[in-house]
């Protein structure tokens, strides 16, 4: 319905009215009045209102209360996702709960989502950037909105590169990067392996044959846990893991995927090395020599049992994250490896190895990202940084 306003602050524009019925209900709805400036552009204005309404963009919807219904999409989703990121979800659903209380779903701007942000980074004293916990609020925040455009909202109030438009430079934290180590050293932390390998008995075997593995391949700490003897195959003539399964502390199960991938998908990891396949099957024989004496089983046939524990290793629970990373800084400690205020832990491995195949001339980065479980985009942005012995060839490149 097209009227032309004689009064009031529209004077002289056309008021744009429609009123859908709803198929459902079949009771009218409300949608807002518009205004145009002349009766050929109101006359488009109004056919634009009745193709939104028809595309699905049901503006009544917006009316239900923000956090309770993102709190319904987070429990929809909740058999979809691993339990670490459901717990996630489930924490920036208390967040929105407490911040945004009873504002409804039309009522979020980009202005409010922003005041949000800056409020979040200033009452928890929180960082600002990459894979930061307000990243993370504000990622899961656009992920609810995303599948709301175009049938309850017109756009996200969430815009692309949010950190960058809701901050300053100067707001970011440049964070705590992962260590890096030189060739020298991870063949220091290697030898340290070997040698105490060759000195303890194989209780002890577990988490330092975990960081043997980590440190020539480079896996997530749940996909070296979820480590079976079958995964030990052969492809090419060298020696690799077939793997299709990682751990979850948390949640103390295997998740039955890997990381961001379908059940079932399986990937090779990098190529390892002859001394390291011939460890593993000798351990496995070793392993269920000592499960025998124990009256202890192995049916997954599963690498890192935990040894040390009968109770958990009678359930098939392998050693934790947190004792393999205490066993690195244990041997990085006697080696005189200190960090220099970065973190040291399995992920320094990852973050290592990817660095030097990025750097390795004649790589093919798909091929690399591929054996490290990433996109190409991720392997580049995240683990990517500037290779510590390179930086050193350079240097004495340029000098001399």
């Amino acid at each position: 319905m097209i009227k032309k306003m004689k009064t009031g602050k529209h004077a002289g524009q056309f008021q744009v009215r429609i009123q859908p019925i709803n198929k459902v209900t079949g009771k009218r709805e409300s949608w807002p009045v518009k205004y145009a400036k002349t009766r050929r552009a109101a006359t488009a204005l109004e056919r634009k209102m009745w193709a939104d309404y028809e595309d699905g963009m049901q503006l009544c919807d917006g009316n239900a209360i923000f956090a309770d219904e993102f709190q319904k999409y987070v429990n929809q989703r909740k058999n979809a996702i691993s339990p670490v990121t459901y717990r996630d979800w489930n924490n920036s659903a208390a967040e929105f709960q407490k911040y945004f209380k009873n504002t409804k779903i039309k009522d979020v701007t980009e202005r409010l989502v922003e005041q949000f942000a800056h409020d979040f980074v200033r009452t928890h004293k929180a960082t600002v950037g990459r894979a930061t916990v307000i990243d993370h609020r504000l990622t899961h925040m656009r992920s609810f909105f995303n599948e709301l455009v175009g049938k309850v909202v017109k756009e996200n109030p969430v815009p692309e590169q949010y950190l960058d438009k809701f901050f300053r430079k100067s707001d970011f934290s440049v964070g705590k990067q992962q260590y890096l180590f030189t060739n020298d050293e991870l063949e220091s932390i290697k030898e340290q392996i070997q040698l105490e390998l060759n000195n303890t008995t194989i209780a002890n075997w577990g988490t330092r044959l975990a960081l043997w593995i980590d440190l020539e391949t480079g896996m997530r700490p749940g996909e070296v846990q979820a480590l079976k003897f079958k995964n030990l195959v052969v492809e090419d003539d060298y020696p690799t893991f077939k793997i299709n399964d990682s751990w979850s502390d948390y949640a103390k199960r295997f998740n039955g995927a890997l990381k961001a991938r379908p059940k079932g998908y399986a990937r090779y990891c990098l190529p390892i090395s002859q001394p390291l396949a011939d460890f593993i099957d000798m351990f496995q024989e070793e392993q269920k020599n000592f499960l025998e004496r124990h009256n202890l089983t192995n049916p997954e046939g599963l690498i890192f049992l935990n040894l040390h524990d009968y109770k958990t290793c009678a359930n098939n629970i392998p050693i934790t994250q947190r004792s393999m990373n205490e066993m690195l800084k244990k041997l990085c400690n006697k080696l005189g490896i200190s960090g220099n205020g970065a973190q040291l832990s399995m992920y320094s491995f990852r973050h290592t190895l990817c660095t030097k195949l990025a750097n390795k001339p004649g790589m093919s980065y798909p091929w690399a990202a591929e054996r490290m479980g990433n996109s190409l985009a991720i392997f580049m942005r995240v683990y990517v940084k500037a290779d510590r012995d390179i930086n050193r060839k350079m240097m004495d490149n340029w000098m001399a």
